[in-house]
């Protein structure tokens, strides 16, 4: 799809037909990818193999619940499986895993399984620093899900994490763990461990806020073309760039213009998109197609996604005989946010009583 040379974007850039147009990779995805530099697998391994062992064995996953039914801790029931594929996968197994350990420590004894890592106190400080990293990479994830997302949202999320990223490191730095509740719940015995792995977790921070920088440079520079869609009051007249606009110096005449514009300003209150539909397409042609532009733009596949997802339901091996029609309308009714009204319709219908 995204191709140089054979996908739908290269093909596109090799026609000259063709008028110019920004490209940019799924944000949530690149999120994912920056997501890898958190490089803990000494911690994800032995992790992944407790939690296969205890779960792929029927008899072991049934002795496992029942200890924790023993113990009467108000622990969580069970351990979840990881799933690659599923982006939240592995932050809510390493979160349950925690959450669990004094019970798997206690199960793999039992099981005359040897895990050293368990007993550990700095693999014991990895797991809750990996812990509570992940936990806020989900919810990075998280904010950039949705159907209504526009571009300018995701990038807002997106930076407003690196910015939050500066400042984990400077507080582990001070030894700070305002924002890390399981390092600083883990720490109790490892006083001495934990001034040592700080500076350690610093340097991954600072890995991984290079990561974000490198993987969303390119959005970066078109920060101020996105942002004049969320408040052209406040934007640089000349903030409009090819190919957004074909005619720059007029477009910079119409942003001066929009920024006087008193009647629009109230308007703003509503919403991004509720504004520019009450922008006169007559007084500002070159702005209003430039936030149009950005409107329609995909942020993320994540319509595209949930969409498919719908569609693994509606057609499953189940309902193999359906025919195209049908799954167009299933789809349909799924993937609607019209609600229609039930009571309305059916009160203009005559039902046909049985004989």
């Amino acid at each position: 799809m995204v191709g140089s040379v054979n996908g739908l974007v290269g093909l596109c850039r090799a026609d000259d037909r063709f008028p110019d147009f920004w490209t940019f990779h799924c944000i949530i995805h690149r999120e994912q990818l920056v997501s890898k530099k958190l490089n803990l697998d000494h911690v994800m391994k032995p992790v992944l193999e407790i939690v296969n062992y205890i779960r792929t064995h029927a008899l072991n996953h049934r002795q496992f619940k029942n200890l924790i039914d023993e113990l009467n801790q108000g622990l969580p029931g069970d351990l979840p499986l990881h799933c690659t594929v599923r982006w939240l996968s592995k932050g809510k197994v390493l979160s349950r895993f925690f959450e669990l350990l004094d019970a798997v420590k206690l199960f793999m004894e039992e099981k005359h399984k040897e895990y050293t890592e368990l007993s550990d106190p700095q693999w014991i400080l990895d797991l809750a620093f990996l812990v509570d990293m992940l936990r806020h990479l989900d919810r990075l994830n998280l904010d950039l899900q949705g159907k209504l997302k526009i571009l300018p949202d995701l990038v807002q999320s997106v930076f407003a994490f690196v910015n939050k990223l500066k400042l984990f490191k400077i507080q582990l730095q001070r030894g700070e763990l305002t924002h890390f509740p399981s390092v600083l719940n883990a720490s109790g015995h490892a006083a001495d461990i934990l001034k040592r792995s700080t500076t350690r977790y610093a340097t991954l921070l600072e890995n991984l806020e290079d990561g974000f920088v490198a993987r969303f440079h390119d959005l970066q520079l078109r920060r101020p073309q996105i942002a004049f869609l969320i408040d052209p009051f406040t934007a640089e007249a000349d903030c409009l760039k090819a190919p957004l606009v074909t005619d720059e110096a007029t477009s910079q005449l119409e942003m001066i213009e929009l920024s006087e514009d008193d009647r629009l300003k109230s308007v703003l209150r509503e919403g991004t998109i509720e504004f520019w539909k009450n922008v006169p397409m007559e007084k500002y042609p070159n702005v209003k197609r430039a936030a149009l532009r950005l409107l329609s733009m995909f942020g993320s596949t994540y319509v595209c996604e949930s969409f498919f997802s719908t569609l693994n339901l509606v057609k499953s091996k189940h309902r193999s005989v359906l025919t195209d029609t049908h799954v167009k309308e299933l789809l349909r009714v799924a993937t609607t946010d019209y609600k229609p009204d039930l009571r309305k319709i059916v009160e203009g219908k005559i039902c046909q009583k049985s004989h």
